[in-house]
């Protein structure tokens, strides 16, 4: 199945909607009915999927249909060269490769570009904890947000804010400088704020945001935080933006 056989050109800063018909090898639409189409975005080195998306079928007996990616899901990833890969699954689960073009290639080209157009920041939430004991500590490490190390100009940046309700306990934040985020605790390495001492910040009922701000060029950013003694409150969530 044919399907496209340019590179296509995304910029950042504006969203982007790119159109596709699938052919057959004797160039007849292909029928997408019941089909369900994936679309995918790796780096050229790493091979991570940077993007993956559904498109969405316009006229299904025409073969025709979309991607759509928006400027926030651009805004992490440096200006550049990509692949590109389309696969269907059926109702039965079966996935099929598309060919990108009719030499029978299965990955396309994607030049990411900047669009002039000034770029809003987007802001990450680490909302979600999980416990792990470290020796005789019980720790909670949030999930993991991008650090953004892909992009050019301001993205070793980064601000954070910090929300608790009346919490009493400890506070570090860590970076990861791995291609996709280690489960390995001891991979990660605390980072220290602009204008702290040290790396674990003591709160003692501290309500409210807490802003920060740090310089570094890492892969992935967490925060991990402790319960100390006396504590009747919660740490809710931590924003990034880079």
């Amino acid at each position: 199945m044919p399907l496209y056989d340019k590179n296509i050109i995304l910029h950042n800063g504006v969203d982007n909607k790119t159109n596709f018909k699938v052919v057959t090898d004797n160039n007849i639409p292909k029928d997408l009915t019941n089909l369900t189409i994936h679309f995918n975005i790796t780096d050229i080195e790493s091979e991570e999927t940077v993007i993956t998306k559904t498109m969405t079928v316009t006229n299904a007996t025409r073969g025709e249909a979309y991607v759509q990616i928006n400027q926030d899901e651009l805004y992490n990833i440096g200006e550049g060269f990509y692949n590109f890969t389309v696969y269907t699954v059926d109702s039965n689960q079966t996935s099929s490769a598309v060919f990108t073009d009719r030499a029978g290639d299965i990955q396309g080209v994607v030049e990411i570009k900047n669009s002039g157009l000034p770029k809003t920041r987007a802001t990450q939430t680490a909302d979600t904890f999980s416990s792990r004991v470290l020796g005789s500590t019980t720790y909670y490490f949030s999930n993991n947000l991008s650090g953004a190390s892909t992009q050019n100009l301001t993205s070793s940046n980064h601000t954070i804010a910090v929300y608790t309700t009346n919490f009493t306990g400890k506070v570090q934040i860590e970076g990861n400088l791995d291609n996709i985020a280690s489960s390995s605790d001891t991979d990660w390495f605390p980072i220290l704020m602009n204008g702290e001492s040290v790396t674990d910040m003591t709160y003692t009922g501290k309500t409210g945001p807490t802003s920060y701000f740090f310089i570094s060029n890492v892969k992935w950013i967490r925060v991990r935080y402790e319960i100390t003694a006396g504590n009747t409150g919660t740490f809710d969530k931590m924003l990034l933006r880079n």
